[in-house]
């Protein structure tokens, strides 16, 4: 009796421990569905040419993969795909350079730290909507404070940042660095107070300067959270849309249509889903190239270190 009472407490203490076990696995089991789920849906549709206000029509052409042929041959989203790296690439290049700057700077500081930390992470805590209305009304061509400050120094009129094809570009660019290098600031930040003092005071001992103490030890030490911000940066730089729409909705002409902005145009506005889920994938497709790569630079980092 005590034997067949043992098994029985060992076969519940098994059976609970696998219910226990999924479980623990059955929301990410969830959340994996939520995110396979839609975007099954997303490559299906793109194979078929339907618009939004036939939503209820069962009957969508087949067109394999002529909505992706047509992305390559497409001119506008050329134009997108090159004001997108130009946003990318300007934004995320002056973010990490600030952001390293200010960091050093903040290293340095031995008074008044935590201060400036909350003053300078103030602009991440704002929704970019809002940054981008507050940006919106400083810009304004005869409102703006810029453009009133212009005047006042002598200009003969405000400056029209958002509807100059030349300026509306670099402008955008500014203001995604203004909300988002307290980021990058925080990331190095966070790696520079992780390096050990005896490597400072081992460097002061030999003699080195700061700008050798930064060469030699701070930036070989913060290398993967270089890397782990260029991934988080250049993801959402890449897929930027709520700033660029509020700010000019890729105008004037074509000047500041980014990728994001151009697929939610075709899906909203020109109401061709089967094109707009084509373009999705794409996007998707392009930053699971660039995560792939910036990852494995970071896991080369990490074997070598």
């Amino acid at each position: 009796m005590t034997t067949l009472a043992s098994r029985r407490r060992a076969e519940w203490n098994r059976g609970g421990r696998r219910l226990g076990g999924a479980l623990t696995a059955l929301p990410a089991v969830i959340l994996i569905g939520l995110i396979l789920v839609p975007l099954i849906y997303s490559v299906v549709l793109s194979l078929f040419e339907w618009s939004i206000t036939d939503i209820n029509n069962p009957d969508k052409p087949f067109v394999g993969l002529d909505n992706y042929v047509r992305l390559f041959t497409d001119p506008t989203v050329l134009v997108a795909l090159g004001n997108t790296a130009i946003y990318v690439v300007a934004s995320v290049s002056i973010e990490l350079a600030l952001g390293f700057v200010i960091a050093a700077a903040l290293f340095e500081m031995t008074k008044g730290r935590r201060l400036a930390n909350s003053i300078i992470l103030l602009p991440m805590i704002v929704a970019p909507v809002i940054t981008a209305l507050l940006w919106r009304y400083l810009l304004d061509p005869q409102y703006g404070l810029v453009s009133q400050i212009a005047i006042a120094l002598g200009a003969e009129h405000g400056i029209d940042f958002f509807g100059s094809p030349q300026l509306a570009l670099p402008a955008l660019i500014m203001v995604d660095i203004w909300q988002w290098t307290p980021f990058v600031i925080l990331i190095l930040h966070a790696g520079m107070l992780g390096i050990s003092e005896e490597q400072f005071e081992a460097a002061r001992i030999d003699g080195a300067g700061r700008l050798r103490i930064l060469r030699s030890i701070v930036l070989p030490a913060i290398t993967p959270q270089i890397l782990l911000v260029l991934l988080f940066r250049t993801m959402d730089t890449y897929r930027i849309f709520d700033t660029v729409f509020v700010l000019t909705r890729g105008g004037p002409g074509t000047a500041t249509e980014t990728i994001g902005l151009y697929t939610y145009r075709n899906g909203f506005s020109f109401f061709d889903m089967g094109y707009a889920m084509a373009l999705s994938v794409f996007i998707l497709v392009t930053v699971a190239i660039i995560s792939g790569i910036y990852l494995r630079l970071l896991r080369r980092r990490e074997v070598f270190a």
